[in-house]
């Protein structure tokens, strides 16, 4: 089923209450097309566009929209912190409270910034736009952390990890597999399909943080 086919289903549906079905008919209606849903995972790739639904229902945006290194918000702080890479990575670390999302939602850098906290992808997002502001080719990289999903920052290979409290290097790249990686212009993925797989990790953010702790104590020894 393509992307065209699937909406007009979906507007099929939507109208069966006026014909008495009722409730659970537009619910098994809508279950039945969530199921074959070309964004499967919530992900669907068509013509060059990588489309997400991670906000409002029925919103669908590409990958780069989330990268904004000509935000207005993102050019003041890089002028306050940058150009040095790790002043603006210690900056999204300090200044953002990591909180997991009640489900998936994903903010664009202005509301990150606004609202102070915020999870993997959007920090991530936030310190690749804050180091594309300054002219750096730097990535979103979305995939896993020993099994779970997570996202991260990668400049010229170095792993950029915006869920620390301070900057600081992992202690453990080799734990952090890579599916996809995007800018404000780019998309790559690690193979094909990798991009519809995103979606299908696994999530519990308590468990991959305790992870990450045990890590981390664990170099400085």
């Amino acid at each position: 089923m393509t992307k065209e086919e699937w909406d007009r289903a979906f507007l099929r549906v939507v109208p069966v209450a006026s014909l008495g079905i009722g409730v659970l008919g537009i619910a098994l209606g809508i279950w039945t097309l969530q199921r074959s849903s070309p964004l499967g995972q919530r992900a669907y790739h068509e013509d060059g566009h990588y489309l997400v639904a991670v906000r409002h229902p029925g919103q669908w945006n590409d990958l780069r929209d989330f990268v904004q290194p000509s935000n207005p918000d993102v050019v003041t702080v890089y002028h306050q912190y940058g150009p040095a890479p790790w002043n603006l990575f210690n900056f999204v670390c300090q200044s953002v409270q990591y909180v997991a999302d009640i489900g998936e939602w994903w903010a664009f850098p202005s509301e990150v910034l606004a609202g102070g906290q915020a999870d993997c992808e959007d920090t991530s997002n936030l310190l690749t736009s804050l180091l594309g502001c300054g002219g750096l080719n730097a990535y979103t990289v979305l995939g896993d952390y020993q099994g779970y999903g997570h996202a991260w920052t990668v400049l010229n290979g170095f792993i950029y990890e915006t869920t620390y409290m301070s900057a600081r290097q992992v202690p453990d790249p080799q734990n952090y597999r890579a599916l996809v990686a995007f800018n404000s212009f780019d998309v790559r993925e690690t193979y094909a399909g990798a991009f519809e797989d995103i979606f299908s990790i696994s999530r519990d953010e308590g468990a991959k943080l305790n992870l990450m702790a045990v890590a981390l104590e664990a170099s400085l020894g």
